[in-house]
């Protein structure tokens, strides 16, 4: 179980906020899922808490907050705006072993790639390290709940690797943000400390 935070303390990480279409289109994704997959095999994320993480930094001080903003501030001034697009459902680490199910994107990948390692490159001075596991683009949909029985588990990927996703428009992601997770009765909820839009210096708004 997620401890809270200490008083001082707060559960921080760097993502890109998706648009309110992109997120209903998830919802209908997790939707149909839902209504297949073996009962209890999966804990789905909450729609409108989905969002493009690019750097997880965990419980923190209050007091680093400023130089962490001020490192994705400097981040996103690196970047323009972003046009991405939902393609394809995955798990982490694969559909045999699945712990985590998760939707692809395609569209701006190479520079959405830049964008975190300005990320990184500029928290790492405050002593956030870099993932070891490198930067994989995705949308997270599901955890799964271990131990599964081997034909759930096997009915599981067959209906990850046989659904397709519903083809949507391409959208456009614009602003870095410093988000904070709390917990609640009904899971975590994602709060935005700061927003910085790609390309230019300074908060927005």
């Amino acid at each position: 179980m997620t401890q809270r935070p200490g008083p001082n303390q707060v559960r921080v990480f760097a993502a890109l906020e998706l648009p309110a279409p992109v997120r209903g289109q998830l919802a209908g994704l997790i939707a149909g899922l839902r209504d297949r997959v073996p009962p209890g095999s999966v804990r789905w994320v909450r729609p409108e808490g989905i969002h493009l993480t690019l750097q997880f930094y965990g419980e923190i001080d209050r007091g680093r907050l400023p130089g962490l903003e001020a490192a994705l501030g400097a981040a996103a001034a690196t970047a323009g705006p972003l046009t991405l697009a939902l393609e394809g459902l995955g798990a982490f680490p694969d559909l045999t072993r699945a712990r985590v199910l998760w939707v692809g994107l395609s569209g701006e990948r190479e520079a959405l790639q830049q964008l975190q390692r300005a990320v990184e490159a500029r928290s790492e001075p405050l002593g956030f390290k870099p993932e070891a596991r490198g930067f994989n683009p995705h949308l997270t949909l599901g955890r799964v709940n271990l131990p599964l029985r081997p034909p759930d588990r096997r009915r599981l990927a067959d209906i990850i690797a046989r659904t397709p996703v519903p083809a949507g428009p391409p959208f456009t992601l614009a602003a870095l943000s410093l988000m904070k997770s709390e917990l609640g009765p009904g899971g975590a909820v994602y709060v935005s400390l700061a927003e910085y839009r790609l390309g230019a210096f300074g908060l927005l708004g």
